[in-house]
């Protein structure tokens, strides 16, 4: 056949037969696209990015040049930084290799066979073990509405409790206790007890100043308050966490710092972080108080209820459906959530917060999950 003869045979094709090929192609182009749509997981709870390179290129220079000695075991220079951070003296600070074992080495200071910690519930599933691995015996206390029942809490407390722990914004509700029900609460408990509060998520509150929990130290001896570089900065890896309490509780921090502190790459990730200032936090700190908003917003008009989250995250449960199927059924979807079984709660689900994107996905998979693609 010749080139005109090729031709020749469209002739008799009239135009709307050519658009209902047109269409069709890009029907099934679509389709492909689609399914070729990579999987988002949505069920952690750390920040999905790499920090700026310079951090980065701050530890691996340090690692270059001091890998073969031993660090600075009082980590001096990020301690006064971060005093200077916080309005307190470094002697006030300890730092350790991550917020969790900090919590886990003040538990076995404080705790001893046959002691009581204290938690509301859901929360952070460490906290139980915590007490466990102490020899002592975990205290669950339901939250109210997702929220802390600080009443409840209180009745909680016998004459063998030794700690409460709170988790503030709340590991896996996202919800946040402002500091003046935390100070009531502070002042209620008996001088053999004391408080740890983890604010692992405390950067993306938006209720009040970040520190407002911290400032309470100088006036309760023994409350105590726990930070990460693991959140919002980026850092889970390098595993670096503080926690900062009164001038009184020199000891105890004394106790439950590393014996040879953290390594060098950290010490010099962190302190590089910090001397960088806050710009890339603020900016990572906006956008997930935007994209809770928008989705808190939206939640409304679809069968599923989360309370006000303060965190990255927001704690999702569905009409009918419990944790597990509304994760399944998101995961269809190719968005990949946290079931709250494990967290605490079956009939819930975990979803982190994240950039534009990451939520017209989420939205779209809760859509799917619970079968309201068009409402």
């Amino acid at each position: 056949m010749g080139l005109l003869d090729y031709y020749r045979q469209f002739d008799d094709i009239d135009q709307e037969s050519v658009n209902r090929v047109l269409r069709e192609r890009r029907r099934r182009e679509r389709e492909l696209a689609l399914a070729e749509v990579p999987t988002i997981d949505l069920s952690g709870t750390e920040w999905p990015d790499f920090p700026h390179s310079e951090i980065m290129n701050a530890a691996i220079y340090a690692a270059r040049g001091s890998v073969n000695s031993y660090p600075d075991r009082h980590a001096t220079r990020l301690r006064r930084l971060l005093g200077e951070r916080h309005s307190v003296e470094p002697e006030q600070v300890v730092v350790g290799n991550g917020a969790t074992e900090l919590l886990q080495a003040a538990a076995l200071v404080l705790l001893a066979a046959g002691d009581e910690l204290v938690t509301p519930w859901p929360s952070y599933p460490l906290y139980p073990l915590m007490a466990q691995r102490a020899g002592a015996r975990p205290v669950p206390v339901d939250l109210a509405a997702d929220r802390v029942d600080f009443d409840a809490l209180r009745a909680a407390v016998t004459d063998r409790t030794r700690v409460v722990v709170l988790c503030n914004p709340n590991d896996p509700t996202g919800t946040h206790a402002p500091a003046e029900r935390i100070a009531a609460f502070a002042g209620s408990l008996p001088e053999n007890v004391h408080l740890l509060v983890d604010e692992a998520y405390v950067e993306f509150q938006d209720v009040e100043p970040r520190d407002s929990v911290l400032r309470l130290v100088d006036a309760f001896q023994r409350l105590m308050v726990f930070r990460t570089f693991s959140k919002i900065y980026g850092l889970s890896g390098l595993r670096a966490g503080y926690a900062v309490a009164s001038p009184t509780a020199a000891s105890l921090l004394g106790s439950i710092a590393p014996a040879l502190g953290i390594n060098v790459l950290t010490q010099a990730g962190v302190t590089y972080a910090l001397e960088m200032g806050d710009r890339e936090i603020e900016r990572r700190r906006e956008l997930v108080v935007s994209q809770r908003k928008r989705v808190l917003r939206e939640l409304h008009e679809l069968p599923v209820d989360a309370p006000e989250s303060e965190a990255n995250f927001v704690w999702l449960r569905a009409a009918g459906l419990t944790g597990a199927q509304l994760a399944a059924g998101m995961e269809q979807a190719r968005v990949i959530v946290a079931p709250g079984g494990p967290l605490g709660a079956d009939d819930h689900a975990r979803a982190s917060i994240r950039g534009t994107a990451a939520t017209d996905r989420l939205l779209r998979a809760i859509r799917e999950a619970t079968g309201t693609n068009g409402r």
